[in-house]
């Protein structure tokens, strides 16, 4: 790459990366920083799907997939010296969440014995995979970004129901889930309806702190170095400023 003004010259951020490039990405790991804390907010201020999903679907789908995507490109400038190109980005890469949380996952597993200490990186990859909701709840947020949120302008389109089922369908097999394998939510008080309505905060406070664990999982692997030199400065950068240890991670509950 010419070096041809102040802008393209390296990075202080990396020097596989130009001042541009640098900005740009301080600027992606604000945006992820924000993103994934304001869909935790919403998700543990939802009330109702029917009025309040679009915003937790929106702010999710897109908050999971920019983390994905620069902590995979981090990735990629330590293991190949550049970032990806757009191509990657868009074709290659794409949209589906579950495409970029496999190719995430494959990173973390070769990134493990790069990091400061091992075992604890280890034990951070181990609360990813050992989540059962997470994959529910990316399968809810793949389907709204892939082309869930047209759903219904496409059946307006079409007058054809399509193959796949609305994004709150999705959601209601992630909370499903939960109330059938967690004992504590098995019983649902019906015919109360201030129980019923802290029932149903406990349920999306649970599957915010699922989320959040993530969120912080991603960010001290990151930190560790499991993402190589530039992740460790990104993946502090993706984490809200004096934003404790979520609980879950505390009491090592899922």
């Amino acid at each position: 790459m010419a070096l041809n003004g102040p802008l393209d010259r390296p990075s202080r951020l990396h020097p596989a990366l130009s001042t541009r490039q640098g900005f740009a990405l301080a600027e992606e790991a604000g945006s992820v920083q924000n993103l994934l804390r304001d869909t935790v907010d919403a998700i543990r201020n939802l009330r109702m799907v029917s009025l309040h999903g679009d915003a937790v679907f929106t702010l999710g789908s897109i908050g999971v997939e920019k983390t994905m995507k620069i902590m995979l490109g981090c990735d990629e400038v330590e293991t190949s010296g550049s970032w990806p190109t757009k191509k990657t980005l868009q074709h290659d890469w794409g949209h589906d969440i579950h495409v970029l949380n496999e190719l995430l996952g494959s990173a973390i597993a070769g990134g493990l014995t790069r990091s400061t200490h091992i075992a604890y990186a280890e034990t951070l990859a181990d609360r990813i995979t050992a989540s059962t909701a997470l994959p529910l709840l990316f399968a809810t947020f793949a389907r709204y970004g892939k082309s869930g949120r047209f759903h219904y302008l496409d059946v307006l389109a079409t007058d054809d129901p399509g193959l796949e089922d609305p994004p709150a369908e999705y959601w209601e097999r992630l909370e499903s889930s939960i109330r059938s394998s967690e004992p504590q939510f098995r019983e649902m008080p019906y015919g109360d309806n201030q129980a019923l309505d802290e029932y149903a905060a406990r349920l999306r406070n649970r599957i915010a702190d699922e989320l959040e664990a993530w969120w912080f999982c991603i960010h001290r692997l990151g930190v560790q170095g499991c993402f190589g030199e530039l992740g460790k400065t990104i993946g502090s950068a993706i984490w809200e400023p004096g934003r404790p240890e979520p609980r879950v991670m505390r009491t090592g509950a899922r």
